[in-house]
Formats: structure tokens, C-alpha cells, sequence
């Protein structure tokens, strides 16, 4: 009964049959599948969206004064009476229609305007006067009302393009740097963190972020040739890798105006904060300074003892 049981079972059936054998519907594809394809098409005509810049990259730039002045240059135009040109721009370059149907809208009430300034002096003078007045008002507000929602649209969509490129060929393992190497990189990457954001830092801090470097380049030459104490050698790596950095970008995170106008339960806004921890932090690498000198006069002076009652003749020997 077992060996007939077990001839009767059935095989199980291969994927894309069922077990009668009629093969079944071949399963949806998926999204993921559909991602290579996807970024092959990408920029491949005037049609096709453009890339979205980095998160990071679009929120420094709408938390940037400067460059929300610098491209809300357009209200120009709306202020000396063509809004309808400055909509049809944004409308074309954002794929807004109502910015396009709002464009058309003030080229009509312009026009009409226009039409009826050009007939005789009276009621329809003073019609197409007033028409005008309000094209001219209408627009300016809507354009300044438009601009917020025109920069975070431009800050996001001007990436770089995306370009298909092979796959990178494999390389040999990179070889790990020893750690006063990463050290020393480390501190040149905060160094010109500092000095890119110097406009968003408040006063003093990039001398104080320099002073730091003028004591830490030399003590990292100097640790890479003689080395340190253990102790030594952990403060050092959190002063370069964590406390440094770390002031840094947590305080370049912030809004500027808050950085600058927020007071905290210390009384202090993070502006002030960031000064007096780069205060402290440039105390603290001459202390470390110091501890490591300090540390290798000690060496030198035990082998100038050592060498003392080794060598120096008594003067029973004279």
C-alpha cells in the first residue's frame, strides 16, 4: 500500500505549471525590475523630467539668503508690467499649467488694457487706465505670492544630469590608512568644511576652527613619527573624528535664522554655542599638545638617568 501511495504522488510541479499542467499566467513584473529600463530612459529627450537635486544640496540652497536673492530676480519683470511673460516662463520651465492659463490671463487683461487706452479720451480711457492699474497690481502681488513655491521647484530640479555609465570594473581592495593618516585626512575634510561655510558661520568661528589645526597638524606630524600614549591618542581621535566635525555640522543643520536668534535653557543661541565649544576645543588640543611633549621629555629625561649611572666615572676611577 506504501509503494502504491508512493507511486501515485505526484512530482511537484515546475514553477509556471500548475499540476494538472496547465501552465499558468507568467507573473506581473515588478517595479524593481522595471528600474534599469527606468534610468535608461532618463534625459533622453525634452520631454522627459530632469533629475531632482540632492535633499541636502535643495535644503542648504532655500536656507541660503543669497541664493533665494540672487534667483528671485524674475519679479523684475512683473513689477515694470509684464507678469504675463514672467508665467509663462515659470509655467513652461516648471510644467505648471495654471501658471501658463495665468499667463495667458494677464496677456489678455494687458491687451484689452491696451486697446482700450488707444481709443478716444473719456470713459473709455479711464476704463482701460483702471484695467491696467489692476493687470499691473494683480500680477505683482500673484508673482511675489508665486516666488516661494518657484524657488523650491528650482532648488530641487537643477541637478546634475543623470548619464548612464557602466558598471565600475572591480579594483583591488583599498588599503585601510593607520590612524593618525585618517586623522590627519579627517581634519583637512573639517578644515574645509569650515572655510566652504564660512558665510553660514557666525563671527570667529572659522579663526578658532583654523587655531585648532594650527596645534593639531604639527602634534599629528609628531605622533606619526614617535607615536603616543594610549590616553593621548583616544583624546586626539575624538577631538578630529567626533567633537570637532561634530560642532561643525551640527550647527551648519540649524536654520540660520534660528542659529543665530534662538536662545536655549542656557541663555546662549547655538551661534554662541558653537564659539564657546571651538573656545574650548582649541584649550583643549594645547593641553593635548602639551600631555604628548610632556610625555616624550619624560622618555628622554629616563634615558638621560639611565645613561647617567651608567657611563659617568666615580671618582674612585680618577
Amino acid at each position: 500500500m506504501a509503494s502504491q501511495r508512493s507511486r501515485g504522488a505526484r512530482e511537484p510541479a515546475p514553477e509556471g505549471v500548475r499540476q494538472d499542467g496547465v501552465p499558468l499566467v507568467a507573473p506581473r513584473t515588478r517595479a524593481a525590475d522595471l528600474e534599469p529600463v527606468r534610468s535608461r530612459l532618463v534625459n533622453r529627450g525634452p520631454g522627459q523630467h530632469r533629475p531632482q537635486a540632492d535633499p541636502a544640496l535643495t535644503a542648504r540652497r532655500l536656507r541660503s539668503r543669497a541664493w533665494r536673492a540672487a534667483n528671485s530676480w524674475w519679479l523684475v519683470v512683473p513689477a515694470v508690467g509684464l507678469a504675463w511673460l514672467s508665467f509663462l516662463y515659470m509655467g513652461l520651465r516648471a510644467r505648471r499649467p495654471q501658471w501658463v492659463v495665468a499667463a495667458v490671463a494677464y496677456f489678455l487683461a494687458g491687451g484689452g488694457a491696451v486697446a482700450l487706452l488707444a481709443g478716444d479720451f473719456g470713459l473709455t480711457s479711464v476704463l482701460g487706465l483702471l484695467l491696467m492699474l489692476g493687470t499691473w497690481g494683480t500680477g505683482l502681488v500673484h508673482s511675489i505670492m508665486a516666488n516661494s513655491t518657484w524657488l523650491r521647484i528650482k532648488a530641487a530640479f537643477t541637478g546634475e544630469p543623470v548619464v548612464e555609465v557602466p558598471p565600475p570594473a572591480p579594483s583591488a581592495p583599498s588599503v585601510p590608512l593607520d590612524p593618525v593618516a585618517a586623522m590627519q585626512q579627517r581634519l583637512q575634510e573639517t578644515v574645509r568644511l569650515a572655510n566652504r561655510s564660512g558665510g553660514r558661520l557666525p563671527d570667529g568661528a572659522v579663526p578658532l576652527v583654523r587655531a585648532v589645526e594650527d596645534v593639531l597638524r604639527p602634534l599629528l606630524a609628531h605622533v606619526a613619527k614617535r607615536g603616543a600614549g594610549a590616553e593621548e591618542q583616544h583624546n586626539l581621535e575624538a577631538i578630529v573624528h567626533e567633537y570637532l566635525p561634530g560642532a561643525l555640522e551640527h550647527y551648519l543643520d540649524l536654520p540660520e535664522e534660528y542659529a543665530l536668534t534662538s536662545r536655549g535653557p542656557s541663555g546662549t543661541t547655538p551661534a554662541e554655542e558653537l564659539v564657546n565649544q571651538l573656545e574650548l576645543l582649541s584649550e583643549g588640543a594645547k593641553d593635548l599638545q602639551r600631555a604628548v611633549y610632556d610625555h616624550d621629555a619624560a622618555k628622554l629625561s629616563v634615558q638621560g638617568r639611565f645613561l647617567d649611572a651608567k657611563f659617568r666615572r666615580s671618582d674612585l676611577d680618577l
